[in-house]
Order: C-alpha cells, then sequence, then structure tokens
C-alpha cells in the first residue's frame, strides 16, 4: 500500500460526534466502554468500544475531552443506533446526550510544514491534543503524518481560511485509505455485532483496559483475553477489484468456505481496493478470495500474528 500526500485536507462528514455531558458522565460511560475514561485528559484522546452483553461491537469510538463534556466519535453511518443504544442505559444517571451535526466539525490534514513555519503547535504523539486559536489539534497517524481539527464549525472554517489556504482539499476516500493503512478499524451497519474487540486488534492499540470495572460485554472480552491467545486478527491488504464492495462482504478460501469479513475499505484507484479484513489467523497464510477477486495481506502483519 503506498499513498503520497502532502499538505491536504479533507472535511470529515462520514464522522459523528455525540456530547456527554452531566455529573456521572465518566461513570456513566465507565459501565458502557472497554476504555478507561479516568485516563482521558485534555491532552489526550482514546479509542474506545461499545459492545453489546456477548462482548460484540455496536461501535468503534473515539474519546476525547472538550470543556466539561466527553466527546465519542464516531461512523455517522450508526449514529442514530448507537444514540439510542446509549440513551437507553442512561436510566437515571446524571447523564445527557447530544449529537453535534449541526455545530461542530472535524476536519483532517496531511503535512506540518505550513503550521511549524507559523508557530503553530502540533502534537507530536499519536492520539495527543493541543489548543489552537479556539480548536483542538489531534494527531491521528500511526504511519502518515497526518492530524485532526475539531471544534466549533464556525471556528473551524476559520481555521481553514487563515492556516490552509495552501493546502488542497482531499477525498474522503483518500483520508479512509490513510486509516487503512494505519490499521484503524470502523464499525458499520452491515458490521454491527460481529466482532470482538480483540478480533479488530484493539488490545494492540490500547482500546481495551483491562484493569478496569465491569462494562457490558466486559465477560467475554475479558475472558478471551486471559484464556489464552486470540485466535481472530485484523489484517491490512488490498485486492485488485471493479466490483462494488462493501464492510461485512465475507471472506472465502479456495474451498469456498466464509472465513472472515470485511472490516473497512477504501478505493485507491480504479483498480485497487485496500481493505482491512478479519479472519482466523491461521488462515491468514491460505490463498483468499472476496467475489472471486484474489486478497493480497500486507507480509508484515502475517509476520506479527503468526
Amino acid at each position: 500500500m503506498s499513498l503520497s500526500l502532502e499538505n491536504k485536507f479533507c472535511i470529515l462528514n462520514k464522522i459523528s460526534t455525540i456530547k456527554v455531558e452531566g455529573d456521572e458522565r465518566v461513570e456513566f460511560l465507565q459501565g458502557q466502554l472497554t476504555q478507561d475514561i479516568n485516563l482521558l485528559s485534555k491532552n489526550n484522546s482514546l479509542y474506545a468500544g461499545f459492545c453489546n452483553p456477548k462482548g460484540r461491537m455496536l461501535a468503534f469510538m473515539l474519546c476525547y475531552l472538550n470543556d466539561t463534556s466527553i466527546h465519542i466519535q464516531i461512523n455517522n453511518s450508526i449514529e442514530e443506533s448507537i444514540f439510542r443504544k446509549l440513551q437507553m442505559y442512561i436510566l437515571r444517571s446524571k447523564v445527557s446526550l447530544c449529537s453535534l451535526k449541526e455545530s461542530f466539525t472535524c476536519v483532517g490534514f496531511v503535512g506540518s510544514k505550513i503550521f511549524l513555519e507559523q508557530d503553530i503547535e502540533l502534537p507530536k504523539h499519536y492520539l495527543d491534543i493541543t489548543q489552537s486559536h479556539d480548536v483542538m489539534i489531534m494527531n491521528m497517524g500511526r504511519d502518515t503524518e497526518r492530524y485532526q481539527l475539531m471544534g466549533e464549525t464556525s471556528k473551524i472554517h476559520k481555521f481553514i481560511k487563515l492556516n490552509l489556504s495552501e493546502y488542497s482539499l482531499m477525498s474522503y476516500e483518500g483520508w479512509n485509505n490513510l486509516n487503512i493503512l494505519d490499521g484503524i478499524p470502523d464499525i458499520y451497519p452491515t458490521t454491527q455485532e460481529v466482532f470482538i474487540p480483540q478480533s479488530l486488534n484493539m488490545d494492540l492499540m490500547d482500546g481495551i483496559n483491562f484493569k478496569k470495572g465491569c462494562y457490558t460485554g466486559q465477560e467475554i472480552i475479558a475472558r478471551t483475553h486471559y484464556l489464552g491467545k486470540v485466535k481472530r486478527r485484523m489484517y491490512r491488504a488490498y485486492t485488485e477489484s471493479q466490483e462494488d464492495l462493501i464492510p461485512g462482504d465475507h471472506i472465502l478460501n479456495e474451498k469456498q468456505e466464509e472465513i472472515g469479513q470485511i472490516v473497512r475499505l477504501a478505493k485507491e484507484n480504479d483498480h485497487k481496493v485496500n481493505i482491512l479484513i478479519e479472519l482466523r489467523v491461521e488462515q491468514s497464510q491460505e490463498a483468499l478470495y472476496v467475489k472471486n477477486n484474489l486478497i493480497n495481506i500486507n507480509p508484515a502483519d502475517k509476520e506479527r500474528f503468526c
């Protein structure tokens, strides 16, 4: 997978932000998410999973603080279902939820040279956050130099005008490709309640805290962790296909047996599609197909999980 991008920005209009506030906001999320919310600060963000009682993921989340509230960022295709599910768990807790689709904007950008020239401090470490001109800047790149701006829509537009004038627009597909290159999963309507967090490598990206207290699905997730090696993992891969693929499409072996699924995908060009796939570790060495197209798994991932 080879993607060369610099001085590009993208309006992240396929992600949604839910604001969680109230005196018991931390305790509420502690009882629902795989992450220890107490570890959040104004200077960092954390990945988390939201699961059903069987430990299957309903959402993949990015969590961070904003003043006195906690923001959770998810794919917008599942926002309504996640909002309803979280609302159902509130009961008598002193917590309120609010969708920020009308007032809050996130923007991704690649390259830091122009920012450094303007003495704007960028976060040095992965998932760290800095504040600048009333917006937040988050380091989003594992293997790529990229960042995310978050803030009130009017302030984000002002920031873009003042600081991103030399950046050119990139497509969301291009940004999504970078997420795949960095091995970042996501959950869509077609893949809700399919994966446990470990099979999407969330234990390897500090998205699961095994020292915190109980949360929905915790028993299954902890059992998988403590009883032995994780049997299913997520792999970076690509396929050459002109067919329409979607998350949840089945991965087949040479016997045409369904052995895994597509987690996330993005077109790199007219023929090449970059994908994240989930399957049993031992089957990653086999010939794999999706809709009769051969899948090529990243060799580093094969070696990592063998």
